[in-house]
């Protein structure tokens, strides 16, 4: 199937194990001949999972998708700790894992349900002192990496076998669930290290809707369909003239909404107060 090649879209993809996000975000635009492109949401290396992709013009609108809320499933190995947070690392100390209830896991998950404070693992892209912590953790430094706040909920715990937890968890950008692993390892007396982390939804985004593949026309989407999580308001000819100049229409909703012409092709994001749709992305015209 021949698909138009559009000025911004962007892509689903099911990123598998072993590569950078940039790297795979890279050989979808290719694929689709965009020279411009980005992600919204880094996946680990060993992580897989939904991976947006963004091409063209349509990389201005990351800002847009990375505030959404992101679910994965995840495992945590007790009974080590690793420089890494994950079991990909290097294994710092290993512990007795003794008999664990469900109960017990049940308990600690609690303590990590709803706004918490999170240490951002020392093997993370974070800036300390105008360098790469992962950088700085790769010379045998120890960076001092930030305290976070960050949110969690929807836990489900999967399965529970030996040394082994499967969960999954709904979380707020800038989580990481690596860290999560370590602290509720901690918690539970034996350590804990993340492993077969995988995204599974990003905002109304599905992993369903992925592709492993680099090129899929049913995993491609246009500008407009990629802020399906944001209401949207129709512009006639004279309102279009209007946002192409940067300059605001009446509009009643409010919010970030997606400014669209009567075919959904994507005019402008904006920002409605009730009365004033104000333009803070604008495409018309561009």
């Amino acid at each position: 199937m021949t698909v138009p090649r559009m000025t911004g879209a962007a892509y689903l993809l099911d990123k598998s194990a072993g590569i950078y996000s940039r790297k795979a975000a890279s050989r979808v635009a290719k694929q689709w001949g965009y020279r411009k492109y980005g992600h919204a949401g880094t996946l680990d290396p060993d992580a897989t999972g939904l991976l947006i992709i963004l091409m063209g013009r349509a990389t201005r609108l990351s800002r847009f998708i990375i505030s959404s809320g992101k679910t994965y499933s995840f495992g945590i190995r007790l009974g080590i700790r690793t420089d890494t947070d994950d079991t990909g690392g290097s294994v710092l100390e290993t512990r007795s894992v003794p008999a664990i209830a469900r109960e017990d896991i049940l308990k600690v998950i609690s303590n990590y349900t709803g706004t918490i404070s999170q240490k951002v693992p020392e093997y993370s892209a974070v800036k300390v002192d105008g360098e790469r912590a992962y950088s700085l953790a790769r010379k045998g430094l120890k960076p001092s990496t930030p305290v976070r706040e960050v949110h969690t909920g929807n836990w489900k715990l999967e399965e529970f076998t030996g040394s082994d937890i499967l969960l999954s968890v709904t979380v707020s950008s800038g989580t990481y669930v690596r860290a999560l692993a370590r602290d509720i390892g901690n918690e539970l007396g034996t350590g804990g290290a993340a492993f077969d982390i995988r995204r599974t939804s990003i905002g109304m985004f599905d992993i369903s809707e992925a592709s492993k593949e680099t090129r899929n026309s049913g995993s491609l989407l246009t500008m407009s369909d990629l802020l399906r999580d944001y209401s949207k308001a129709v512009l006639d000819e004279e309102q279009r003239t209007v946002v192409s100049n940067g300059g605001n229409v009446s509009g009643s909703q409010t919010g970030t909404i997606a400014l669209v012409d009567k075919d959904d092709n994507l005019l402008a994001v904006a920002h409605g107060d009730g009365s004033i749709l104000k333009p803070l992305c604008v495409f018309a015209g561009n």
